[in-house]
């Protein structure tokens, strides 16, 4: 039952609430942000009193008086929404934070702010939202964060570090957020292996860990993760092979995965992706034979389909003609044979990474060219000059 406005009104901030602002106000230089309206460091103001709002904090007594008693009186901070507001300075020493239990709400994201992410967040108890994106956090992050929301009545649904500079490894202790919808730690210098925990995020629907400095193997059972509809795990250190159990993920609308070092052939259940829009593994060391990725024609929706820049060999698989949504086909020149086979005898411009989507639409066409002397891959794309071979 919450208080009613007038009371609210009349209601003090708990004072370890207004210690940890004030702290925070001072270390990350509160007097030059853009908008500190309300911010009164010496106790002229209440940030939790309606008429002498602070910018940016959300304030709130969720206690009953008569069954929680006098302390009732004392606000909670909810809510902090200072993005883009020109806050400066190390965070590191914000230990304040431990004391706002009540906080829901963490947006500091598109600032200057230094320093290392408090341990003290894992004291957090209610926290749904945490957004430091876009700053200059550096180090690893804290083990603690597994501890947020420890009391099990909320749930940490957004957590945004994207754009920093964080270092270290990935906390397994991240895998106990199991209501959390959306990781994006994009853009850092994370290196590691995805914890085997991430597996128990089975309510994740954005996991954009991009441009980092990740290793290892992917989890052999990322199936699990069933909420998932957009991955970006490009330009990472990413090796061994895409599991099978990644053809449980039906949601999935987005499989970005270029510039690993993933090896090994595609797994047939691929194919079970029905929902998928954008496969992309350019950039990677795939070596197995592409032909017998029979299942690529149950893709119906993909529209862009990106295997640049592998060693697999072997033809496109002729049921790349079922693919009615696909505009942008990206491969290699050993897998068009259609090509080689239409312009029969022909030299081909060896365009590197060019969008040969009239493979899928002529398909059929191609291949029903009779050609007894068709040149192999090299020769066919490769110019006069280049090859050393000139016409008599």
């Amino acid at each position: 039952m919450l208080l009613p406005l007038t009371l609210l009104s009349l209601a003090g901030v708990r004072n370890a609430d207004r210690a940890a602002l004030v702290s925070l106000f001072e270390l990350l230089g509160g007097y030059h942000w853009t908008i500190n309206d309300g911010w009164d460091v010496d106790g002229g103001t209440d940030p939790c009193v309606h008429t002498e709002r602070w910018h940016g904090v959300g304030c709130i007594d969720p206690c009953n008086l008569w069954f929680d008693g006098p302390d009732c009186k004392f606000g909670r901070v909810t809510a902090i929404n200072l993005r883009n507001n020109n806050l400066t300075g190390s965070i590191t020493n914000w230990t304040g934070l431990g004391e706002l239990h009540n906080l829901t709400w963490l947006d500091l994201s598109d600032n200057s702010i230094s320093g290392t992410v408090p341990a003290e967040i894992g004291s957090v108890q209610n926290l749904a939202v945490l957004n430091l994106g876009s700053n200059r956090l550096d180090g690893p992050l804290p083990t603690s964060m597994g501890d947020l929301n420890s009391n099990g009545v909320v749930e940490l649904t957004d957590l945004n570090l994207e754009n920093n500079r964080l270092t270290g490894t990935l906390p397994s202790s991240l895998g106990k957020h199991r209501g959390l919808k959306m990781m994006q730690l994009a853009f850092n210098a994370i290196s590691g292996s995805l914890p085997a925990e991430f597996v128990n995020l089975t309510q994740a629907q954005v996991l954009q860990l991009n441009s980092n400095q990740l290793e290892g193997t992917l989890p052999e059972d990322i199936g699990e993760m069933r909420a998932l509809r957009y991955v970006n795990l490009t330009t990472n250190n990413i090796s061994g092979t895409l599991p099978p159990s990644v053809g449980h993920l039906h949601n999935l609308l987005d499989l970005s995965l270029g510039e690993n070092q993933l090896s090994g052939s595609l797994p047939l259940e691929l194919g079970l992706l029905y929902s998928l829009r954008y496969l992309k593994m350019h950039d990677n060391r795939l070596d197995a034979n592409f032909t017998r990725f029979t299942t690529l024609g149950d893709l119906r929706k993909l529209i862009t389909l990106d295997l640049y820049q592998n060693n697999m060999h072997g033809e496109l698989p002729p049921s790349v003609q079922n693919m009615s949504s696909l505009k942008y086909l990206y491969l290699d020149n050993q897998h068009y044979r259609a090509l080689r086979q239409y312009y029969c005898g022909q030299r081909l411009p060896n365009n590197g990474k060019y969008n040969y989507i009239i493979v899928k639409e002529e398909y059929r066409t191609m291949t029903s060219i009779p050609c007894e002397d068709m040149h192999d891959t090299n020769f066919a794309f490769h110019s006069l000059q280049e090859s050393g071979v000139y016409p008599d």
